[in-house]
């Protein structure tokens, strides 16, 4: 077995014969000739891992007697340790105490394990104490130094840390300062209790002090008579749980679970059962074929640097990625020539259904650029709707008609007035009329067809909306009669509009038609008349129309008055879904339109400096303060308007953030923390059980924020989905405390994969040692984490 499969149930306080210097009469069944018994007791419990761990004494012989009964069949006991249960000494904070430590040894080699008795008994074959029935604590060190085997300590702590009582024997009877002193300096690696009712008050003890990860508990049954096993004694009404660890059935993977807070739960539920995972990658090495184990939850692949991992990754995902990023084509083609080169072919893939996600080296920090917050398939789901901008936008949009619509007829106006010029007053006397004088004509009224057109159209726009906002699913019946209603009124309202255009319209037709007949009989009449009645009929004709200008002009101008522009305050909702302590929000660039508002459109599109107000402009001023406009004075009102339509195209676009609990929506978060916003995320994710695969998630991400988060949200993650990850740094396979590893490497032969646990072992490879050697920093922080059990550069004596 090279991965963990399963949590293994745990008991490493039983007690025999031996302890019966401490015990009395409580342990006189438990003996060589009764261990068939524990063993059965110990199989009906599913108990797979255990020690007997006697009072301050070692027998080899009840040891190989209950190892004897190691994997029988697929229900016996997996694994029995060597252990001792110590009474040690130390100086507290008001004085001495004795405290109960359970050592579990390795148990190799063989031989040293046979010398563990020797080491506690004197010269004359008693416990050698230097204490009343009791080893100091230098007595208890120098004992574990003669030993000389790699050790867990275990300490009692039978009643709850929350506890206002203490129980002898606990490791909190030494007082405050001492008890921290055990914890900050890792001196146990784990606390025992047996109460199941302790177990909360212990989790709400370390919540509060934020000491998760500085303490661990375990369970111990502390039976003394085998025949109630799991029970102490018959007497014995306390409700006991077993504890379970995930590691491989070996001292030092049980050191890796003793470790890990995180590997040690109550319940076996390391891994999620109904969680799509690949058990395996089959691959062909030079035609061997040969497959490699996955466990269900953290997978990490090393190795040197352009060995192929990465390329294992996109092979497993057929070089397809439903999500934004895709691999290039060239790439691929690269990747296979690789993989003939080197003999190697992988023959197994994933489908679409089974990824939860993969992620490409540096995509993580992709995904949060504005383009691609909301198009990528995981994040995309937390967004709320997006808002709509056109209630908002035709609010601005309407003001900002009325200044386009005042300058477009003031600057009509002042053309006219411009063309107008001076009427030449000529002496007609003398001068008589020889024949008619055309005088004036009627003109179409275009601008009233026009105005009347908008309103039918604008009104039949709302009708559209109004069968729009009937279709809702959601819309109740008694609703869809009310805008029935009011759809039918707007369509009569349309109609009526319809028919004054029509009138219009009409009207229209026949001036121009009259317009027409009238200009071909002048032109035909004017070639009859005499030069005097010419220049008669012309001035007649251009004074009526001077006078109609002059009235014309008067009164439009009368007419066209200086918008004024109120438009309220209105603050447009930022919509938003929260999840978990994030909230993702959907929003427009603009947050408010008033007045102020529409005065910095102005501001936006005018060159700095100018204190001239829109309104107050000629045309050939407007072009002149137009940023960035070369063009025809004409030309700058329509210029004007795109320029603003470009800027409200901007302003009402959406936009999407992500924000965490109190923080102002309106901002966006630093980049380094958008990763841990997406980590967070994917390890909360429970909708969807499929596989997540990244390529170095250390990318862009600092050493402090892999160790204080990071490392945190992966090892959710593994607990709820397979999690396959390429990665160079240590800290995401030593202290991720990663369920497998998988390293590629090349040999003279060629290439070459070796794969199993943290904890794994056989006589080819080490894993811990691959590590060590092939890890940059792998050494240290494999050092850091074993802690005193490292004796050497290596690992491979464990």
């Amino acid at each position: 077995m090279k991965v963990v499969e399963t949590g293994y149930k745990l008991d490493l306080h039983i007690h025999s014969v031996y302890s019966k210097g401490k015990d009395g009469d409580k342990v006189d069944f438990n003996t060589h000739a009764n261990i068939g018994i524990l063993a059965e007791k110990l199989n009906e419990q599913g108990v797979q891992m255990c020690a007997i761990t006697d009072h301050d004494i070692f027998s080899y012989d009840m040891y190989i007697a209950l190892k004897k009964y190691e994997q029988q069949d697929s229900s016996s006991i997996v694994k029995v340790f060597p252990g001792v249960e110590f009474s040690v000494e130390f100086q507290g904070d008001e004085g001495s105490s004795v405290v109960h430590v359970i050592a579990i040894f390795n148990d190799h080699p063989e031989e040293q394990c046979q010398k563990i008795s020797e080491a506690l008994l004197d010269e004359n074959e008693n416990i050698a104490y230097d204490r009343c029935m009791a080893f100091s604590e230098e007595k208890f060190l120098a004992i574990l130094r003669q030993i000389n085997l790699d050790t867990i300590l275990i300490a009692h702590q039978k009643n709850s840390l929350t506890s206002k009582q203490e129980r002898k024997s606990d490791a909190n009877t030494v007082g405050a300062s001492k008890f921290h002193e055990f914890i900050y300096t890792d001196y146990f690696e784990a606390y025992e209790f047996k109460n199941k009712k302790n177990e909360v008050f212990n989790k709400n003890y370390l919540a509060k002090t934020g000491m998760e990860e500085s303490v661990r508990f375990i369970t111990g049954s502390d039976c003394h008579d085998w025949r109630v096993y799991p029970k102490e004694t018959s007497e014995d009404n306390t409700e006991f749980i077993y504890t379970y660890v995930k590691c491989l059935p070996s001292f030092r993977g049980l050191v890796m679970a003793i470790t890990d807070y995180r590997r040690i739960k109550t319940v076996n539920s390391f891994f999620n059962p109904s969680a799509i995972y690949l058990p395996y990658i089959e691959i062909a090495i030079n035609g061997v074929e040969t497959n490699i184990p996955l466990s269900r939850g953290l997978n990490v692949i090393i190795g040197d640097n352009s060995i192929g991992k990465s390329l294992l990754l996109h092979k497993l995902t057929g070089y397809s990625k439903k999500q934004s990023r895709q691999i290039k084509q060239n790439l691929v083609a690269s990747y296979d020539r690789y993989l003939r080169n080197n003999g190697v072919a992988i023959q197994t893939s994933l489908t679409e259904d089974q990824i939860l996600g993969f992620d490409m080296q540096g995509e993580v920090r992709e995904k949060f650029e504005e383009s691609k917050i909301k198009s990528d398939e995981f994040l995309r789901k937390f967004y709320p709707e997006p808002i709509n901008p056109e209630p908002y936008r035709q609010v601005v949009q309407r003001e900002l008609n009325k200044i386009f619509g005042y300058l477009e007829e003031k600057f009509i106006l002042d053309e006219i007035e411009k063309s107008m010029g001076a009427l030449q007053i000529v002496d007609l006397d003398g001068i008589l009329a020889e024949s008619l004088t055309f005088v004036g004509q009627p003109s179409r009224d275009n601008k009233t067809a026009q105005g009347l057109g908008e309103i039918s159209s604008s009104v039949r726009t709302i009708v559209e909306s109004v069968k729009t906002i009937e279709g809702n699913q959601w819309i109740e019946d008694f609703d869809v009669k009310t805008l029935q209603e009011v759809e039918s009124v707007l369509e009569e309202l349309a109609k009526k509009y319809d028919g004054k255009k029509a009138v219009v319209d009409g009207e229209n037709a026949k001036i121009s038609a009259f317009q027409s007949v009238m200009n071909d009989f002048k032109q035909r009449y004017s070639s009859n008349v005499s030069d005097s009645q010419k220049r008669l009929s012309s001035y007649n004709e251009e004074l009526e129309r001077t006078i109609a200008r002059v009235v014309e002009l008067t009164l439009r101008r009368r007419r066209n008055l200086k918008p004024n522009i109120e438009l309220e305050k209105k603050d447009i909702d930022i919509q938003t879904n929260r999840v978990f302590e994030y909230e993702f929000n959907s929003r427009l660039c603009v947050l408010t339109v008033d007045n102020e508002y529409i005065k910095s459109l102005f501001e936006r599109v005018f060159k700095k400096g100018t204190n001239i107000s829109p309104v107050d402009m000629t045309m050939e001023q407007l072009a002149d303060y137009l940023l960035r406009f070369d063009g025809s004075p004409t030309e700058a009102l329509q210029r004007l308007k795109d320029n603003i339509k470009e800027l409200l195209d901007d302003d009402f676009k959406e936009k999407y953030t992500i924000t965490q609990r109190g923080t102002d929506k309106t901002q966006e978060l630093s980049a380094g923390f958008n990763a841990k916003i997406y980590f967070d995320l994917l390890s909360y994710e429970s909708d969807h059980y499929g596989i997540y695969l990244i390529d170095q998630p250390e990318d862009n991400i600092s050493q402090k924020a892999i160790k204080e988060y990071l490392l945190n949200r992966f090892k959710v993650m593994g607990e709820k989905r397979q999690v396959i990850i390429v990665t160079h740094n240590p800290q995401f396979i030593v202290n991720l405390d990663v369920d497998n590893v998988i390293y590629i490497g090349k040999t003279n032969a060629g290439m070459v994969v070796q794969s199993g646990a943290l904890e794994y072992t056989d006589t080819e490879y080490n894993v811990l040692d691959i590590i060590s050697t092939h890890i940059d920093g792998g050494l240290d922080t494999l050092k850091r984490r074993w802690k005193r059990y490292e004796k050497n550069n290596r690992i491979s004596d464990i």
